[in-house]
Order: structure tokens, then sequence, then C-alpha cells
């Protein structure tokens, strides 16, 4: 169908000719870097935009080191709660913060760790924090997480990586959590890499610290939140710039994308595969989640479409719970389930509507066939495994 590969997922950058006019000031000011002027402007834009109640934005040079500085921020050390299904990102940000992920199965329809698990995690571990996942970054109602962890002292932080776009008053916010976000050049809200925290205000001058090697200088306010050490995860100047940018114009990228969400929604009604959200206003949409009913009809589909030269992707295969070197509470047998049937339809800002029909024509033909046509000639290959 297509000339050339249809790409999963595409960054949306704006051109420089938007971006270039912002460093202006940085170049008059020399400032580069480390908090400076267009850092502290964009998350003035960005508190200002999705901010809840007093909440402050404080950015980051990528989403794995802002969760590793908020484990560092709040002090975290020894085990913290990691789901199974979710990017080996947010493993990494736990090891980078010098703790060890403690990783538990989700449930098996919503993909998040449920606040029954998340207890009982809490109580064999005694960990002092749990990173729970917005899966697709689609919003989620965390306010019963929110309670357990404040009822074992623990922190609650939330990996949203793709979610940034949408109201955050949608759901009721969680009280007592660090929200993170990324500013990836694939997600929704991309500025090729970086990422930001929603937290407190007390939080902030810790969080500052924390991507500065543990450092005072350049936090916004007292000198008695030191983290004490830190990694660097500062946004420079330039990421701010493109972001300042993007968030021009992130109202109409969400809404062209939260209506192909909902093109997805009506074009895959009544096949036997499951819809993982069907409310198109949930999220900012960086890729459409469909849950196949099992592997080998998932990587029918797949072969199908790569004949068509359309790329999809798994998310989040394989699971957290098949990696070595980390610790599994238990067998996360409903994460390695959805981790063998999710795959991903791509979601575009700026697609005319015959582009989209003809994908989604092509996308419901492999899908029929994938789903009900056995004599497929595209035979399913084994599931990836880590070495």
């Amino acid at each position: 169908m297509f000339n050339s590969n249809f790409r999963a997922v595409l960054p949306e950058l704006p051109e420089p000719s938007a971006w270039l006019p912002y460093l202006d000031d940085t170049k008059h000011l020399n400032w580069h870097t480390n908090f400076g002027p267009l850092v502290r402007r964009f998350e003035a834009v960005l508190q200002d935009t999705f901010g809840v109640g007093d909440e402050v934005a404080v950015s980051a040079s990528n989403a794995t080191s802002a969760l590793s500085a908020c484990l560092i921020a709040h002090r975290v050390r020894g085990p913290v709660i990691c789901p199974a299904f979710t990017f080996q990102a947010t493993a990494c940000a736990i090891l980078g913060a010098g703790c060890q992920p403690v990783v538990v199965d989700v449930d098996a329809v919503t993909g998040i760790v449920t606040p029954e698990m998340l207890d009982k995690a809490l109580t064999l571990t005694a960990a002092k924090a749990a990173i729970l996942v917005a899966p697709y970054g689609i919003t989620a109602d965390f306010r019963a997480h929110a309670a357990v962890c404040l009822a074992h002292g623990a922190r609650l932080i939330i990996d949203n990586a793709a979610g940034l776009g949408v109201d955050r008053n949608s759901v009721d916010p969680a009280p007592h959590v660090d929200e993170v976000y990324s500013l990836h050049a694939t997600k929704p809200f991309g500025i090729g890499e970086g990422g930001v925290i929603f937290t407190a205000p007390e939080h902030e001058g810790a969080l500052r610290s924390a991507m500065n090697f543990g450092l005072l200088t350049h936090t916004a306010n007292g000198q008695d939140q030191a983290a004490y050490w830190g990694v660097n995860g500062k946004l420079t100047e330039v990421g701010a710039a493109i972001g300042l940018a993007v968030a021009a114009t992130m109202a109409d990228r969400v809404r062209a994308r939260q209506a192909m969400a909902a093109e997805w929604i009506g074009a895959l009604q009544g096949f036997d595969a499951t819809l993982y959200c069907t409310q198109a206003e949930l999220s900012s949409w960086q890729v459409f989640p469909l849950i196949m009913p099992d592997e080998a009809a998932l990587l029918r589909f797949l072969a199908l479409m790569a004949a068509e030269r359309i790329e999809l992707r798994r998310y989040y295969s394989p699971s957290l719970g098949g990696c070595g070197g980390m610790r599994a509470l238990d067998a996360c047998l409903n994460a390695e389930f959805l981790a063998a049937r999710a795959v991903v339809l791509p979601v575009r800002s700026f697609m005319t509507a015959a582009e989209r029909r003809d994908l989604m024509a092509v996308t419901k033909t492999c899908l029929e066939q994938s789903l009900y046509d056995q004599s497929s000639n595209h035979a399913p290959q084994p599931q990836r495994r880590f070495s």
C-alpha cells in the first residue's frame, strides 16, 4: 500500500524557524544549561497549562533521569516496587538511583498494579517507594494507590511517559505523588529528549539538587533541600526552546490525535480483539493499543501489516517479569499474558483524512485475516525473550 515503510511512531518536532528565535536571550546571556531562563520559562508554561492546584513543574534531560531524581530527592534506598508491564526504562531509573527494583504483577485487564497488590508488595518488602505506570500514557486513577503508599510511609511516583497533553484534572489527582512525563521525540509532546516532573512546591529544591549532582546551586528556594548526591539531569536551553514551540501548538496536536484515536475506536469495533481504551479524551495518544486474543494471532497480524509496509510495535514486550537480574515478588503471569498479546497502532497529528482512511482499511483487512484466516502463510515466530 505505502511507497515507503510507515513507522509505528514518528517524531513530530517543530521546524527550527519556530524555536530558534527563543534562543536570542540565551545567546545574549551566554547561559545554555543549569536551569537557564528558557528552562524556567518553559517550566512556567507547563505549570500553567497542565499543573493541578499548587503543583510545580520541574524539567529534566529525560524521563529516566527524572524518575531517578524523584527517588534521590526523597532519599529512598533499598527496594522500590516496579510493575512488570512497563518499558525497561522504569527499572533502569530505579537502578540509576542506587535502588533495587522489585517487580510485581499487574491487573490482567488494565495492566496496572492493583492497590491490593501494591499493599502486599509494600508489606513484604518494606519498600519506601513505588513507581507505578500509566500504560500507553492513558490517564488512570491512582488515588487508592496513593492512600496505600501513605499508609506505609512510602513515596508514590507515577511514570506516565507518553501522557502529557491532556487535562490532568480529568481524574482527581492523587495526593502525595510525583508524576513524570517524557518529552522524547516520539512522544506527543516531543522536544527531542527531555522530561518533566509535576510535584508539590516543597520538593522542588530537592529535585533540582538531585538533577544537579546533589549541589544546591540554581535551586529555586531554600538552602536546606539538598539531595546530597544526584545525577546530571538538567534540561538544556535548546530543549526548552523546542518545548516552547511545541507548547504553542500542543492543543491542536492533541485534538488531532484524539480524533484519530476516536476513528480507530470506531474502525475496530466488532473484531475479536480488545480495545485497551475507548475514551479518546483520556490520552494524547502516542500510539493506539490493541490486545489480541493470543500471541499467534498477534504475530500473524504483525507479519501481514509488515507485508503492507506498515510497522507496528509490541508494548510492552517482553515483560519485566522475564528479565534476569531483578527480583520478582511472584510470577508475573498477567504481565506476561498482556505482553504476549498487546500491539500498538500508529497515531499521527498530520495525516489527511484519505491517508487515515487507507491506513485503517488495510489494518482492518489484515486484522480480519490474522483473526479468522488460519491458513495464512505468515507463520508465527517464537516470542522474544531477554537473554
